[in-house]
């Protein structure tokens, strides 16, 4: 079976557990298991027909090119990325420093 990665942010949803074994020969069929076991974690990962846009997924470390249709290897590895915000406040204030000191 597949191994999924959970991380901290769905982690209230399955229990705190980080590692969840899950099968299925597509991503789809996967985060219909892990909803299955853990109702929440499919409308926290799927809009409609596809991967949330603010949810990264990857499976042996390369990012999901395919979406939900992605096929999955008994022995996968997939991890669940969600966005990081923020930080967009310092990059401006760096740039003015910068800016102010002449560099």
């Amino acid at each position: 079976m597949a191994v999924v990665i959970v991380p901290p942010l769905l982690r209230a949803l399955t229990g705190d557990i980080d590692r969840v074994e899950v099968p299925g020969n597509s991503l789809r069929k996967v985060i219909n298991e892990l909803e299955a076991r853990y109702p929440g974690v499919k409308e926290r990962l799927v809009v409609g027909t596809r991967i949330r846009p603010e949810i990264s997924i990857a499976v042996n470390g390369g990012i999901v090119a395919a979406g939900l249709v992605e096929p999955i290897g008994e022995h996968d590895e997939i991890l669940i990325i969600p966005a990081i915000s923020g930080g967009a406040a310092f990059v401006a204030d760096a740039v003015v420093s910068t800016m102010a000191w002449g560099h």
